[in-house]
């Protein structure tokens, strides 16, 4: 057969639809979750819209660094179900060829993935002090006030710090860490991030952390407490 256009153009779809999500401030999982939703009904089309989409969504949970225990086998069992055999005879050999060892790879990789047990948080741990520090940079300026970067940073990732604990504390403790770095550190702003970080309470987390994340932003508070 030759090859079918539908294979790249879904692919490029889910792949744009995506960015498009991660532009308006979500983070990785919200957008990918998002991204899924919108392309359910394509999934139910046939077994080829299914496959290509389904294999898509398993590579771009493959880049976070934990995976929902309960979606592990799901997607698993998800991807064996196909019907391979159709899919076959509506791609070209390369394009098949293509899929199938996508497919493998991402079953090998879901059955090595570190599980995670916390199916609410939105951001994980380190992509969201990644986030806050680009953010931070993209607003910074040489006559810029703490208050005017507070104020700001806590804005954009108010809904974030309204979701849980955890990414409240990795919000805050993020931004007392780069306005320490920009030599802010004597205003009188800092008394508000100086209160949430002494609020800090491990045991309070539950699962929406591993332990050693935990034991890393107690660090991280602690350091900057001192500091203070």
């Amino acid at each position: 057969m030759t090859t079918n256009p539908l294979y790249q153009e879904l692919i490029d779809s889910f792949n744009e639809t995506f960015q498009d999500y991660k532009k308006r401030n979500m983070s990785n999982l919200e957008a990918l979750s998002k991204t899924y939703e919108d392309f359910e009904l394509i999934m139910n089309q046939g077994d080829l819209q299914k496959a290509i989409i389904l294999i898509e969504y398993c590579e771009k949970v493959m880049q976070q660094p934990y995976i929902f225990y309960k979606s592990k086998d799901y997607l698993i069992n998800y991807l064996k179900e196909i019907n391979y055999d159709l899919v076959k005879k509506e791609l070209s050999s390369m394009q098949y060829d293509e899929l199938i060892k996508k497919r493998d790879k991402a079953i090998s990789e879901l059955n090595n993935k570190p599980l995670t047990n916390s199916a609410r948080a939105r951001w994980y741990y380190s992509e969201l002090t990644t986030e806050v520090i680009n953010y931070y940079k993209t607003i910074f300026q040489s006559d810029i006030t703490a208050e005017q970067l507070i104020k700001k940073t806590l804005d954009r990732f108010k809904r974030d710090c309204k979701n849980t604990k955890s990414e409240k504390f990795v919000v805050y403790i993020t931004l007392a860490e780069q306005l320490l770095s920009s030599g802010l550190i004597n205003s009188i702003d800092f008394e508000s991030l100086k209160t949430v970080l002494k609020e800090y309470n491990v045991e309070e987390l539950g699962e929406q952390l591993t332990n050693n994340e935990k034991e890393e932003l107690q660090a991280r508070i602690d350091k900057v407490l001192k500091v203070l």
